[in-house]
């Protein structure tokens, strides 16, 4: 079975999942994303887009870790 890897943009064979994702390639790649993804948190043009990562830092900081847990 084959499958897309949404990091790189390529189909690899499911029983190569592992040695892709633990490839160098894929890693610069996935670091890339998520620069780019946390710089987009910050860029005003962005501000109205929803993405996971931008609803769970957004649940984070209304979240007060220092109380008695609740927010």
């Amino acid at each position: 079975m084959e499958i897309r890897c949404n990091i790189c943009d390529e189909v690899i064979s499911s029983s190569t999942v592992e040695q892709h994702v633990a490839g160098r390639n894929h890693s610069v790649k996935k670091k890339v994303a998520e620069f780019n993804e946390m710089n987009a948190q910050i860029k005003p043009s962005y501000q109205h887009d929803t993405s996971v990562v931008k609803a769970w830092i957004k649940d984070l900081y209304s979240y007060d870790f220092l109380s008695t847990g609740k927010t």
